[in-house]
């Protein structure tokens, strides 16, 4: 089973566009991100869908500016239901289960495979003093 994430667009009820992918998703203005939406109201990287250690889909704000709500409600984290509408800045996305082929993820053509890493979750540098020269 695989998720559907589907834009509605909400002053007419209609369906934007929709993506069909597997957690962990992260969603944002980033061109890194498995969704990218260029909206000023979405963070670089606003939010990430997950599956927590019991396999229900989750939802993580990662410091997003505007904040994300489930069903209307500001959260940091939530379980998500079939069916849930998560507000990223002004877009809405609703989240279904879908029996559907993962959509593929265009990668940027590059000559080079570049290894992306999540700023938020790296370490802090440790710093080494310099040692004295001996020469």
């Amino acid at each position: 089973m695989n998720y559907k994430f589907v834009w509605v667009d909400t002053a007419s009820g209609i369906d934007r566009q929709q993506w069909v992918l597997s957690p962990p998703v992260t969603i944002g203005r980033c061109p890194t991100a498995e969704i990218t939406l260029s909206d000023g109201s979405i963070s670089r990287k606003h939010c990430q869908f997950l599956i927590d250690p019991y396999g229900s889909l989750v939802v993580r704000d990662l410091g997003s500016k505007n904040g994300v709500y489930v069903d209307d409600r500001r959260v940091d984290k939530a379980v998500l239901l079939p069916g849930s509408e998560v507000k990223i800045g002004v877009i809405t996305l609703r989240v279904e289960m879908t029996d559907e082929a993962i959509d593929q993820i265009d990668e940027p053509e590059s000559a080079y495979d570049l290894e992306v890493f999540d700023l938020g979750e790296t370490q802090p540098v440790k710093i080494i003093p310099p040692t004295e020269d001996v020469g």
